[in-house]
């Protein structure tokens, strides 16, 4: 068990274990990765979106995929004063142009941290949970791979609650990685200054922030974008702290 709890209760630490952090050193500029470019770039805009429907659009799928997932409330994360701090050095600095800064409202109810992507059809997950279950959201990273997307990593607040995401997982067959809530995404390609100005805002607020949720819930969502723009919130898994 100490294995699958482990990404959960230092995902930061995981993550740089698995070398998957963006190399700053290594490059001069953060280049839009092709899985990002085909799946979530051509997403970024603020136009009417349909309910779940087997009519697409670009980087839209179906059937819809279904997810359990970490409901991230993003008006607590609005009101946290490092959050705060990390946004406002982002819109002063020249990267403020390449950010897409509607996301933040169109995603507002929506934002969460997968914890089972995927699930499998007749995979039963528990109507109600008994654990109590706390975490952690941290400040921004950026990945090797959708390299577009600034993430929050979320880590599990205890032993306690890392250990029941971990039994969830295990229930599932799902891999044990750390937690990823997608916060912002990118809509080009960044250079020369801003690039340096994205490095060192990651740098400064990535060990500031830290974010405590008490989770009243668990989610099921079905999504048919890599974004969950179009998506139905499927079931509520509610937990003891609610």
């Amino acid at each position: 068990m100490r294995e699958a709890i482990t990404p959960l209760l230092d995902p930061l630490a995981e993550l740089s274990r698995q070398a998957a952090a963006y190399d700053w050193a290594a490059n001069e500029a953060l280049t839009l990765d092709p899985r990002y470019r085909e799946r979530q770039l051509p997403l970024l805009n603020d136009r009417a979106r349909a309910p779940l429907g087997p009519e697409t659009g670009a980087a839209e799928y179906w059937p819809p995929i279904r997810s359990a997932v970490i409901p991230i409330d993003s008006r607590r994360l609005a009101a946290d004063p490092g959050v705060t701090a990390f946004v406002d050095d982002l819109r002063r600095s020249d990267v403020a142009s390449v950010v897409w800064w509607p996301g933040l409202a169109l995603r507002a109810d929506r934002m969460h941290a997968t914890l089972v992507g995927g699930l499998e059809k007749g995979v039963e997950l528990p109507a109600q949970l008994t654990q109590r279950i706390e975490v952690r959201v941290r400040g921004p990273w950026i990945g090797r791979f959708n390299t577009g997307r600034i993430y929050l990593p979320v880590q599990a607040a205890d032993v306690e609650s890392a250990t029941a995401l971990a039994q969830l997982r295990l229930r599932t067959h799902a891999d044990h990685r750390p937690l990823l809530a997608g916060y912002l995404q990118l809509t080009d390609d960044v250079t020369g200054d801003s690039y340096r100005q994205l490095r060192d805002i990651v740098a400064t607020h990535q060990s500031s922030i830290t974010v405590h949720l008490s989770l009243s819930e668990l989610c099921l969502m079905d999504t048919m974008d890599d974004l969950v723009l179009r998506s139905q919130l499927a079931a509520r898994i509610p937990l003891r702290n609610g």
